[in-house]
């Protein structure tokens, strides 16, 4: 990353969160840390384990910025709009190791991985009559999913990162090893995947680990390694042999961090303006706004009339009397038609990939159109864009993957070290097995 000096002091906000969005744990006190072996030692303390890393999941900075703020204020998809200096960092492409927030999200992402770890170890030795071991099974695939998905998460944006699979125990402990090669890191997932697709008891969701979803997340993979063939069939299998057209746009869920009047997010306090009660710490790119075609009905599902605010998130919970329910949608049958047709495209099966691209499109109000050897890069990267606006860290992926990000983020300043984030320079000085990204020397 540039590098300049940066005096201002860092803020953190402070918002609160609840208990989780899963339904069969609803009724279970999570457990945030597990420090010790006894700490699970019956079925009741094993699913409040669990319950609480779905829990940590939740952390309001890990909402907003892990999950969606700081990857797309990173990308030509939102603007900085807020007061946050740490924030602003990512708005200009510009981010320095010691950033705050940054940091904050990374060891957030740890910690849920730490409680997975934990509860993969602990669970399978808890004996009790009447907890059976299809059921322990089904516990530690969840973890497994879970852990997964934050790997992913880790490994996208951070590329090579310490990638611990045991259980830390002790509060505050300090885990002194090396950073894992991505190729490593995503072999583990589709380990973990692999394994919580066989022994997860839910066929779907959408707001726990379920067996569809895992099978959605072993697609995403393999398209980001570039395994378009294998992307294609899971994304087919994922979506089912009977799938012919895409459920309404609420109901598209395959797997999302769901929340209840109870423990709502803040997404709308930070998307919304202050007309409505919001912090607007966010706002929607010109290039996003201008991105959505005439007549296109996600458009008025994400942005607002003027274009200036994003309303994918409506449920307000400051200002307009809401509770903030609405779900982070981590994975959705859109982006496996999406998939499915890029694959085709990547094998010349233009056809097939024209008649999915358009599943997605006729949802939208829009008309088909017709992929090409010449266009269907450029054509399902906007498709994806528009599909999915302010769910996450797509665009910025998307881009990179394809090998788009110089050419189209060049002009407001990402260059080829913005491939990789830094990592938390905290992280770096406590590890000393541990060394900082590249990106930091250009």
């Amino acid at each position: 990353m540039k590098q300049t000096m940066n005096k201002l002091k860092y803020l953190i906000p402070v918002c609160l969160i609840g208990l989780i969005g899963c339904a069969d744990l609803n009724e279970l006190e999570p457990i945030n840390s597990v420090p010790s072996n006894t700490a699970v030692s019956t079925e009741g303390s094993a699913r409040a384990a669990l319950n609480g890393m779905y829990s940590d999941m939740q952390d309001a900075t890990l909402v907003f910025d892990g999950f969606l703020g700081l990857p797309q204020y990173f990308s030509d998809e939102c603007d900085f709009t807020g007061t946050f200096p740490t924030r602003l960092e990512f708005g200009n492409l510009n981010v320095f190791p010691a950033n705050t927030t940054m940091a904050a999200v990374y060891s957030d992402l740890y910690q849920v991985i730490n409680i997975a770890n934990n509860v993969i170890e602990l669970i399978p030795t808890v004996v009790q009559d009447g907890f059976e071991d299809f059921e322990k099974d089904d516990l530690v695939a969840q973890a497994r999913f879970i852990r997964a998905h934050c790997y992913l998460h880790l490994t996208t944006l951070w590329q090579d990162v310490p990638m611990p699979l045991t259980a830390t125990k002790e509060v505050g402990e300090i885990l002194e090893i090396p950073a894992t090669s991505q190729s490593e890191i995503y072999g583990q997932i589709m380990s973990d995947l692999e394994a919580a697709e066989i022994a997860l008891t839910a066929e779907t969701g959408p707001n726990q680990a379920n067996k569809q979803a895992a099978r959605a997340l072993m697609a995403r993979v393999n398209l980001y390694l570039g395994d378009y063939a294998t992307a294609g069939s899971m994304a087919e299998n994922a979506l089912g042999a009977d799938f012919t057209e895409l459920p309404a746009y609420m109901t598209d869920q395959i797997y999302s961090l769901g929340f209840t009047s109870v423990d709502g997010n803040s997404l709308p306090f930070f998307y919304g303006p202050a007309s409505l009660g919001g912090r607007y710490s966010i706002a929607p790119s010109a290039t996003i706004v201008a991105a959505y075609e005439a007549g296109d009905a996600r458009r008025d599902m994400s942005v607002s009339e003027d274009g200036t605010y994003c309303i994918k998130y409506p449920d307000w919970n400051a200002g307009n009397n809401g509770n903030g329910t609405d779900p982070v949608m981590f994975v959705r049958h859109a982006e496996m038609v999406l998939i499915v047709a890029e694959a085709a495209a990547e094998a010349g099966d233009f056809d097939k990939a024209s008649n999915w691209i358009n599943l997605v499109r006729s949802r939208a109000g829009l008309g088909d159109v017709t992929l090409d050897a010449g266009n269907y890069v450029d054509m399902i990267l906007q498709e994806r864009f528009v599909e999915f606006a302010f769910e996450g860290p797509f665009r910025l992926i998307d881009l990179r993957r394809r090998g788009k990000a110089l050419e189209v983020l060049g002009p407001i300043g990402y260059e080829s070290c913005d491939d990789v984030w830094p990592l938390p320079q905290r992280d770096v000085d406590r590890n000393t097995n541990l060394d900082q990204n590249d990106c930091c020397n250009c």
